[in-house]
């Protein structure tokens, strides 16, 4: 038994492990890989499923963070609020700040995984989750039926 809660501690320990690989490799891999190993665990070991949704919903998350950060700014140079040359300041700092978080974070749910646990993070916005736990409960309602 013991030997079976390391391999799963392991496997979970994979997804942000990936997603924080594919932060180097393409902004979309850190999403994608994550939810892959969703797809391939999700029946088999439930935990490292979770985990590997929570990891993909927090690289959207940051992705959204980014998208909403810049569109903020692009209304704001619009409206006048602010110079083209300050809004890229403040994007490239924002962006920098946003990664160090997203950084921060795969690091504490490799952590958490190492020692067998799922943590939420505070800066997702669980949109996978939410969806899947959807899904999951219309399938067993349907199955009951």
């Amino acid at each position: 038994m013991q030997n079976n809660d390391k391999k799963e501690r392991q496997y979970m320990a994979l997804a942000p492990l990936a997603s924080l690989a594919g932060i180097f490799i393409n902004p979309l891999a850190s999403t994608i890989s994550p939810l892959i190993l969703f797809f391939i665990f999700r029946n088999k070991r439930p935990q490292v499923g979770k985990v590997a949704l929570q990891t993909a919903d927090l690289a959207f998350s940051i992705q959204l963070w980014i998208v909403l950060t810049s569109l903020s700014l692009m209304l704001g140079i619009s409206l006048d609020f602010v110079t083209a040359e300050d809004a890229r300041h403040m994007m490239n700092l924002a962006t920098s700040v946003i990664l160090l978080i997203f950084v921060i974070s795969l690091f504490f749910a490799l952590y958490q995984a190492v020692i067998g646990k799922t943590c939420k993070h505070i800066i997702s916005f669980r949109i996978a989750e939410r969806v899947f736990n959807l899904i999951d409960k219309k399938k067993i309602q349907k199955d009951n039926t």
